[in-house]
């Protein structure tokens, strides 16, 4: 039984040695940059483990390598084990549709190599450093063509004509849009460009109900308080305004409401119809 155990395990041992050579030779055929990386790691799947274990808290310029193509993407990343996690994950894949991530649904992270291109210092500017690569390596999944924004990304057309033609609010949620952003300060030929932006735009029964939940918590609701006692009614602008009258905390008056109960058997608190 012992014996038999052994064989598999050396035969096993012997396929994984020979991927682990395979990935380097096909990364060698590939690797004819002009940087050479601080640090290489020839098989994402393999090397899982080590990738994370080894780059927990580093600030980092990196490289994906395609092994079986030789393209190449370029990221930063403050934390490189945090952002390395995301692309470990299914659902982060499945949810980003750049080039990169099609290309690792695609392939498979043991298709891929890992290099560092250099661990920045305290205080250096990261993404100035990743400019520098994106600039001398022109990698093929990169989409932005400058490091740390949006430019170069383009949207499909479906959603270039939901934008344009489909998305439609109604006069109540554009008051509630703009409740929820009080406290900007905007000029007034900005206000004018934003008004004219969202005429005829079109949400979603979802999204207006939490549009309007929001400026509902902005606005407060009136809350009627009833003391058992002395039989007094009071009311208030609040929750909070309710909860500071009584002594107690927004989230008891807010609880008291929900399940009917009063407090301390003293207040019955209802919302004002």
């Amino acid at each position: 039984m012992n014996i038999s155990l052994n064989i598999i395990y050396i035969k096993a041992t012997k396929k994984i040695i020979f991927l682990q050579l395979r990935t380097k030779s096909l990364y060698r055929t590939y690797s004819t940059s002009p940087v050479k990386p601080i640090v290489s790691y020839y098989n994402c799947e393999i090397e899982k483990d080590r990738i994370l274990n080894e780059n927990k808290g580093k600030t980092v310029v990196y490289r994906l390598v395609n092994n079986l193509n030789g393209k190449t993407y370029i990221g930063s990343s403050v934390n490189l084990t945090v952002r390395l996690y995301k692309y470990y994950s299914l659902k982060h894949l499945t949810l980003n549709k750049t080039p990169i991530h099609n290309a690792l649904i695609k392939y498979g992270f043991n298709n891929f190599s890992l290099e560092i291109l250099e661990y920045c210092k305290e205080g250096e500017n990261l993404v100035s450093r990743e400019q520098y690569y994106l600039e001398l390596l022109s990698p093929e999944y990169n989409v932005l063509e400058l490091a740390g924004s949006s430019l170069g990304f383009k949207h499909k057309k479906e959603t270039l004509e939901y934008f344009k033609n489909i998305r439609k609010v109604s006069e109540e949620t554009r008051e509630n849009l703009s409740l929820a952003a009080t406290g900007r300060i905007l000029t007034e030929e900005t206000r004018k460009k934003i008004s004219e932006a969202r005429k005829d735009i079109k949400l979603s029964v979802d999204t207006r109900t939490k549009i309007s939940e929001a400026a509902k918590a902005l606005r407060g609701v009136k809350v009627i308080v009833k003391n058992i006692d002395i039989k007094e009614i009071l009311e208030f602008a609040s929750l909070t305004d309710a909860a500071k009258a009584i002594s107690v905390s927004r989230t008891a008056v807010r609880k008291s409401i929900d399940i009917g109960r009063p407090i301390q058997n003293k207040y019955i608190v209802t919302l004002k119809k």
